[in-house]
């Protein structure tokens, strides 16, 4: 699947998986809440700052991810609700970060995932990346076992924590 505006991607049975729209914004909100909640050392922001942005805040998100340019941001859609959101965006040239991967508890452990990351890495290809990077935190095993099997590999390079700077994130790295 490629990641392009209005297209959409159902795997036999699974949920579809299409691009951000900017009127997904209030269950982008809902899911992006959600996130924070069930897995907070994911992110760099704490479920009270995500409930604290105003409704604007919700509604740019929405837009860059389905604008275009130099980001990207996939919805997984089951039975009309979301299920999972992934993002990529290009810092520099040559390079795609993947931020913000959030699968429901559900919708865990049925490839979802790697249609996701495949379909972002198809997308920074499409845009001259040649890498794909990520960072994880270092105390999340499950989520630096899904990333390994998906071909990414640890840098060996470590990032602060952006909520806790005692703790470390891992930089993770898969070639496109």
């Amino acid at each position: 699947m490629r990641a392009r505006e209005g297209q959409r991607v159902r795997a036999e049975g699974g949920p579809e998986v299409r691009r951000v729209r900017p009127e997904d914004w209030p269950a982008l909100k809902a899911l992006r809440l959600e996130a924070l909640q069930d897995t907070p050392r994911a992110y760099g922001e704490t479920l009270a700052t995500g409930r604290a942005h105003p409704d604007g805040e919700w509604q740019a998100r929405a837009r860059r991810g389905a604008e275009g340019g130099d980001s990207c941001q996939l919805l997984a859609v089951r039975d009309g609700a979301l299920v999972g959101t992934a993002a990529a965006f290009l810092p520099e040239p040559g390079t795609a970060l993947l931020v913000g991967v959030y699968l429901t508890p559900g919708a865990r452990g049925a490839g979802l995932l790697d249609r996701m990351v495949d379909a972002l890495a198809g997308w920074a290809r499409e845009q001259g990346a040649a890498v794909v990077r990520l960072q994880v935190h270092e105390q999340s095993a499950p989520a630096r076992a899904a990333y390994a099997r998906l071909g990414f590999a640890d840098t060996g390079e470590r990032a602060p924590y952006d909520l806790d700077p005692t703790e470390h994130e891992l930089v993770l790295e898969r070639a496109l």
